[in-house]
């Protein structure tokens, strides 16, 4: 690699295995979610967690309760369910984790552009990300909308109900719902369609691209002008969340069926978020180093993973819509640690996880048609009376996890490759699995 060009380049060692672990978190949770719905219809035991209870565990941990589901179970299962806060909380901390690292990232390279080539290119930046992110975004919602409503073996009890789909594929009679989130996802507004709607079947997991989407239109344009990108940085956050906390708040005493649907909208565009993550790469970019030896402290990384554990185990309910900050804030800690600090205690810079970390995008959007159908399957081929056996629950999350894994990689190969191709014609700083190998 030239010189010019080894200055032109970004690496993050380690970023790619803390995507996949994000990735997978997300899968546990989204496992035991489908299995809960799934009791419609069979015995499934699952993991999962309401969080409106007065504690997420706390005085609740460790005693059995009975769920009140939304809908009447036909089979019941004899065995005690109990609370597991891993399993349901897993996944939006991974969603949360993926919005820290796309601020991280985005914010990262688009400081290096400007400063390196004396401006930012927005036309070029959109380009980017649309290769990148709309091929296998349309992918899914062509697969989501037009051909798994037809087959039996994806419907998911309650759930696609709601939008008219057959258990028997195919259509009913409906409110509407399908074709208004049909277009919301065409738009690329899949957050507004679940605020509006609910999570749509076997695709619901994409209301977290439409929320990055949203932030990428934005952050560019700020960042493009200003020489003060920090300011503009922390105004963001701080104006977005006062916004938030606003409609969130004011819900409770506007009877407006609208503001319902602005306040769940709301609740789930976590921007400032990706803020923090941008926040997080100014600092580093610019080498703030007393700011940056604190977070590089052995007790500062031991203490962000410990209170993970206890943040998880021990917060109170009531702070559920306010509690991604601080997780937030601890994530941010772990991935600068991980990308540039010697001495990170962990380490997760190894090929195996380089491998799956490249293609946890097509991990995050495949994974719950996977889970849809191997839950049909097991239903199809394992008696009532044993499928909470350890040994199969042992072979759905490994057969749920290696298929996934499979299909992502095929994908990436086969598909997303020839975008990410034309994606390298617009780019200004070479970083990633690029830049690695310069």
């Amino acid at each position: 690699m030239s010189k010019s060009t080894k200055k032109n380049s970004v690496y993050f060692p380690g970023l790619n295995g803390l995507r996949f672990f994000a990735a997978l978190a997300v899968i546990f949770t989204h496992v035991e979610l489908m299995k809960k719905l799934m009791r419609s219809v069979y015995p499934f035991e699952h993991g999962w967690i309401d969080l409106w209870g007065p504690w997420v565990t706390g005085p609740n941990a460790g005693q059995p309760v009975v769920p009140d589901y939304p809908f009447k179970t036909i089979i019941e299962s004899p065995v005690v369910e109990w609370y597991h806060p891993l399993f349901s909380e897993a996944g939006p901390l991974g969603v949360v984790f993926f919005f820290v690292l796309s601020g991280f990232l985005i914010t990262y390279l688009l400081l290096a552009e400007k400063d390196r080539h004396w401006e930012i290119n927005i036309k070029s930046f959109y380009l980017r990300r649309i290769f990148r992110i709309w091929p296998l975004y349309f992918f899914i919602f062509v697969l989501g909308f037009l051909v798994l409503p037809l087959l039996p073996a994806f419907f998911v009890p309650y759930q696609s109900a709601v939008f008219g789909i057959s258990p028997d594929g195919g259509m009913i009679p409906s409110d509407g719902s399908f074709w208004g989130t049909f277009l919301c996802y065409l738009f690329i507004l899949p957050n507004l369609a679940n605020a509006i709607y609910g999570s749509f079947p076997a695709i619901g997991q994409s209301w977290s691209i439409g929320v990055e989407e949203q932030f990428y239109l934005v952050w560019p344009l700020l960042l493009r002008r200003t020489k003060r990108p920090f300011i503009v940085m922390v105004l963001f956050f701080l104006i977005f969340l006062i916004v938030k906390v606003f409609v969130v708040l004011a819900g409770d005493f506007v009877s407006f069926e609208w503001w319902g649907v602005a306040r769940k909208f709301f609740a789930m565009s976590k921007l400032e978020c990706m803020a923090m993550g941008g926040i997080g790469a100014w600092m580093l970019y610019k080498k703030k180093d007393e700011i940056l030896r604190l977070i590089y402290h052995p007790i500062i990384q031991i203490g962000s993973y410990l209170s993970i554990v206890g943040l998880l185990y021990f917060t109170p309910a009531v702070f559920q819509d306010i509690i991604h900050l601080a997780y937030g804030t601890i994530f941010l800690i772990i991935i600068i640690n991980v990308s540039s600090n010697p001495k990170s205690l962990l380490k997760l810079e190894h090929k195996w996880l380089d491998f799956l970390g490249k293609v946890s995008f097509g991990i995050y959007m495949y994974h719950m048609i996977v889970i849809i159908g191997l839950l049909h399957l097991v239903m199809l081929v394992i008696p009532a009376q044993m499928v909470n056996d350890w040994w199969v629950q042992l072979l759905l999350y490994s057969s749920i996890i290696g298929l996934t894994i499979l299909l992502s990689y095929l994908s990436y190969e086969y598909f997303e490759k020839r975008f990410i191709r034309r994606k390298s014609k617009y780019t200004r700083v070479v970083s990633g699995e690029d830049a690695k190998k310069g």
